[in-house]
């Protein structure tokens, strides 16, 4: 999954020592960067999100997409991920679960115009950072973790700093 050179997804995370939270924190990167991908390719259909992703997670990355697109809007610049946290959650027979909570500063990342390519350059503010919750999902014999639900917050204090 290839991103613009004017768009750096940048993602700070410390590898848990647990092989499956380990698993499920770097697939919850790649929901991150497929996200990305659909809006920079402006594409509402793309196949990345769907790859990572199911469920509410997949509504959310869609209807994401589909604003940028609408708007005629792509990203460009930094776009920073840290303070990566996961927990276990339910093992089935079939599958396992795991919750994994990060950061994200948007203070360095700008909405671009698609057709005459103006960035909307914005100040840091709290609106600046968001916090992500993401309840990751593996069938049980199946490498890829899937994003199942996403809940984002907005103007998250304890993301600043």
């Amino acid at each position: 999954m290839s991103l613009p050179k004017d768009l750096d997804v940048v993602f700070d995370f410390e590898k848990p020592s647990d092989q499956d939270s380990a698993a499920a924190l770097d697939d919850a990167a790649n929901y991150i960067r497929a996200l990305n991908h659909g809006i920079t390719k402006q594409d509402p259909g793309d196949p990345a999100f769907q790859f990572y992703s199911s469920g509410q997670a997949s509504q959310y990355a869609h209807s994401q997409i589909k604003e940028y697109v609408g708007g005629g809007w792509t990203l460009t610049g930094k776009d920073r991920y840290y303070q990566a946290e996961t927990s276990p959650g339910d093992e089935s027979e079939k599958v396992k679960t795991v919750s994994v909570t990060f950061c994200e500063d948007q203070s360095r990342v700008y909405g671009k115009e698609v057709k005459s390519e103006k960035v909307h350059r914005t100040k840091e503010s709290l609106a600046s950072f968001q916090k992500f919750t993401v309840l990751m999902a593996s069938l049980k014999g199946n490498p890829v973790w899937r994003a199942q639900q996403v809940t984002v917050e907005g103007k998250a204090e304890e993301c600043r700093g």
